[in-house]
């Protein structure tokens, strides 16, 4: 399958969401709408390029980026200013070395309203809280579905 390129993205901002900071700022804020994904394309390794910063609005370089996410989707997304993309991170889960073994009865996992799922996590004690570690950016074979974002850019 072929990786998401920055052709892929659409930039939208509005006039009234070009220039916030007025004239007299030293930087420039612009509100833009940011989408890409349709299920089939993939995650490309390193992140989503971006289309270039004349789409936001500027012309000088975006110095920094507050991603607001869609709902519910359950990922995190970041700005890569060196690279002038947008990575994503899902929650990660490394398993350890010992042995693998049947698998053990094990407490029911609880969704975020502290109601009980079917997800038995195996060899674990009920009313308990466990790390699953870190936040991890998503692997290059994941196709994202269509997705747009809410990016606040600040540059010139």
């Amino acid at each position: 399958m072929a990786a998401i390129t920055s052709t892929d993205v659409t930039v939208t901002v509005n006039a009234g969401d070009r220039e916030i900071a007025g004239g007299g700022a030293f930087k420039n804020l612009t509100l833009a709408s940011v989408a890409f994904g349709d299920g089939s394309l993939t995650y490309p390794t390193g992140g989503v390029p971006l289309p270039s910063i004349g789409s936001f609005g500027l012309h000088g370089g975006i110095d920094a980026a507050l991603i607001i996410p869609p709902a519910g989707d359950g990922f995190v997304y970041k700005y890569d200013k060196d690279n002038h993309k947008i990575l994503i991170y899902a929650q990660g889960m490394r398993t350890g070395s010992t042995t693998v073994d049947a698998c053990a009865n094990g407490a029911l996992a609880e969704d975020s309203a502290a109601a009980e799922t079917v997800v038995r996590l195996s060899g674990t004690a009920k009313d308990t809280t466990y790390d699953l570690g870190p936040l991890r950016e998503i692997p290059a074979a994941i196709t994202p579905a269509a997705t747009t974002l809410q990016m606040l850019v600040i540059g010139q």
